[in-house]
């Protein structure tokens, strides 16, 4: 029984390890404090956010060799003065070590209100450069949603017409253009029952135009999956970003377009969606770890509850087995325990568990598998009693009830063993049992 306790209990450590922290935008192992690791770490931040500025707006860079050798990266969005720049990265940096204390990846898309600017900063211990990341996959969404009048089915025909052109308009730049930030765009749109709906889709310059255009369906699914109905929300990936808000974008003005997706959205083929990634599997594990939220404590319940139920059950049998009631012809009720069950009160009649020894037997301290505590005087052999005759004796005892008088719990008589239990009272002097504790 033991040993299926421990199972069900690692058994529900198990699914605790699979679907915690479904939405952190931390990975990889742990490294110590005062490591090498640690120390090109923090160099590399240091310089981070000087660096990208100095390269309008996008730098990657790596510091430190073999297993120690720490990689990052930092991009800001387009049109944002340097100093918002400088600021974003910083705080991406701060929130990064706060969220992920020691951990040997991470990335951080940072939203600056006070500057009116947004940042990326990522690091590793592999190469980030010129690599398309689709996980860990983070999301957050405005907590209001659209309600009724407001057509939810005219309004995602609109919503995805508009994710169709921004994502165009992010992933149109040629492969060899030697514009840092090529992969942005930002697009304010009028729809039929919305008067503006602001979005901003971002990749990271290092990357293809097709794949930029992957990472940003990615993005556009893991909300649509998890977040549709909220006015307002983001998609975050290590390679790319995706925003739409019915607010203007914090920094976006500069570099707005402006259209109208009331005519856009009509000449939309009936089930159009955003095209969606080959293999969206990194896609689903956020609704499925929503879901895990969920699910998983009620299934470690569940597991936890049978267990024990399974366990005081079987106990509550096993000593159920061993005490049994029995009658007298009188109707007296009397309980009649196993040899077992007072073996095993008695640790087989220990001589540390001896109380004491008379004329007509000894008498021993037990335990009952409940925790009470018994006395057991185990007549002496030879007394040339029967069945029937010891059974009347315990009956005469168990009628004679008396405050002074020590209660008869029950009799064991299996072949030669004829034993009595009685309740177990401390050691004290006669009076305090016959003048109470205020003598």
């Amino acid at each position: 029984m033991r040993k299926l306790c421990d199972v069900i209990l690692f058994s529900c450590f198990l699914l605790l390890l699979t679907f915690v922290d479904v939405e952190a935008d931390c990975e990889g192992g742990l490294f110590a404090v005062n490591s090498t690791y640690s120390e090109n770490l923090n160099s590399l931040f240091s310089s981070l956010a000087s660096n990208v500025i100095a390269n309008n707006g996008f730098y990657n860079t790596s510091t430190g060799e073999g297993s120690n050798k720490v990689y990052g990266l930092a991009l800001c969005g387009r049109g944002y003065p340097k100093q918002a720049c400088v600021n974003c990265v910083e705080q991406a940096i701060q929130e990064s070590q706060q969220r992920c204390p020691n951990r040997m990846k991470s990335f951080r898309w940072t939203t600056r209100d006070s500057d009116n600017a947004s940042c990326l900063i990522r690091y590793a211990n592999h190469s980030v450069s010129a690599k398309l990341e689709l996980f860990p996959p983070t999301l957050s969404d405005n907590p209001l949603i659209i309600e009724e009048p407001k057509s939810l089915k005219l309004f995602r025909r609109e919503w995805e017409a508009l994710t169709n052109l921004t994502m165009q308009s992010a992933t149109s730049a040629p492969e060899n253009s030697s514009v840092v930030l090529k992969f942005y765009s930002v697009v304010r749109a009028e729809f039929t029952e919305f008067a503006n709906v602001y979005m901003m889709m971002q990749c990271t310059p290092d990357i293809l135009s097709s794949e930029c255009n992957k990472c940003l369906s990615q993005c556009v699914l893991n909300f649509q999956n998890n977040n549709w109905g909220s006015q307002g929300g983001a998609g975050r990936l290590p390679s790319c970003y995706f925003r739409w808000d019915l607010y203007p974008i914090c920094g976006s003005s500069e570099n707005m377009t402006r259209v109208s997706m009331i005519s856009r959205a009509i000449t939309l083929p009936q089930g159009d969606t955003v095209s969606q990634p080959e293999n969206d599997n990194k896609g689903k594990r956020i609704r499925n770890g929503t879901i895990a939220i969920i699910v998983v404590p009620t299934v470690i319940n569940l597991f936890v509850f049978v267990g024990l139920f399974i366990i005081f059950d079987q106990r509550r049998k096993a000593y159920n087995k061993n005490i049994n009631e029995c009658f007298d012809s009188d109707g007296q009720s009397m309980l009649r325990f196993s040899i077992g069950m007072i073996l095993s009160a008695t640790d087989d009649f220990s001589p540390e568990n001896k109380l004491g020894q008379g004329g007509f037997g000894t008498v021993y301290k037990g335990i009952l598998p409940n925790g009470q505590e018994i006395a057991v005087k185990r007549l002496a052999s030879g007394s040339g009693q029967g069945d029937t005759e010891f059974k009347n004796e315990v009956s005469l005892l168990t009628r004679l009830q008396h405050k002074n008088l020590v209660k008869l719990l029950g009799f064991c008589h299996e072949g030669e063993e004829e034993i009595l239990v009685y309740e177990l009272v401390p050691n004290s002097s006669l009076d305090h049992f016959i003048f109470g504790e205020s003598l």
